[in-house]
């Protein structure tokens, strides 16, 4: 995108817009915080933040995704960072935008929790195809999970999961394919999995269970740095 759409994209956005954005700490964690967006010159922009909410060890060099609202919908953009401001706010330079959705699918977090695995033969296809496993997640998002099987899965697509997470009482239901399957020590396999349909509902509740794993892990590094 040329500089001069991102920068009348930016010049777009009204000031004190509420707004999402994807840090990444000095220890490798992925942080997804909200933020107020203010203007500056374009395509520079402050994110100003809640108190005591911005990590201290923010890496700098890492191009952060951002999402801020607007009277309609949002745009979603990818921005450096400029200069972290105090202990509130950030200076960015958008770079370009991307698509809105991708936002919701760039951080994952490890997450340990049981998963099941179900293969239902389809209508032509012999009753004898069915199987099912438990396994254990090894992280997880809002598109999809990696998880460690005690067998390599005999199909890719149409896999029935049902994962059990620590904020719900009932397990999340949605249908995914596989995107590789890797042999590991002792007979084990890591599948990795992207989700084809799921409710709205459990996107949601996987995403906010993220964001809650994602600060726990952040307060124990901070408590062991």
């Amino acid at each position: 995108m040329g500089s001069s759409v991102i920068v009348d994209t930016i010049r777009q956005i009204k000031d004190s817009q509420p707004a999402i954005i994807n840090l990444i700490t000095n220890e490798g964690l992925e942080v997804r915080l909200k933020c107020i967006f203010k203007e500056s010159s374009a395509p520079h922009f402050f994110l100003v933040f809640p108190p005591e909410t911005l990590p201290g060890t923010i890496d700098t060099e890492k191009v952060c995704p951002v999402s801020v609202k607007t009277d309609s919908s949002s745009i979603t953009l990818n921005a450096e960072i400029v200069e972290v401001i105090g202990n509130r706010t950030l200076e960015l330079m958008a770079k370009k935008t991307v698509d809105p959705t991708s936002l919701r699918e760039f951080f994952r977090v490890d997450y340990r929790s049981t998963v099941f695995a179900t293969y239902m033969p389809g209508p032509n296809e012999d009753k004898s195809h069915y199987w099912n496993m438990q396994g254990e997640t090894l992280d997880l998002s809002g598109s999809g999970l990696l998880a460690i099987f005690p067998e390599a899965p005999a199909n890719k697509h149409r896999i029935e999961l049902e994962i059990r997470l620590d904020t719900m009482q009932r397990p999340i239901e949605c249908v995914a394919h596989i995107i590789r399957t890797r042999r590991l020590r002792k007979g084990r396999f890591q599948v990795a999995l992207h989700f084809d349909s799921i409710s709205h509902k459990d996107r949601d509740a996987i995403i906010s269970n993220c964001l809650q794993e994602q600060r726990k892990q952040l307060r124990e590094k901070i408590q062991t740095a």
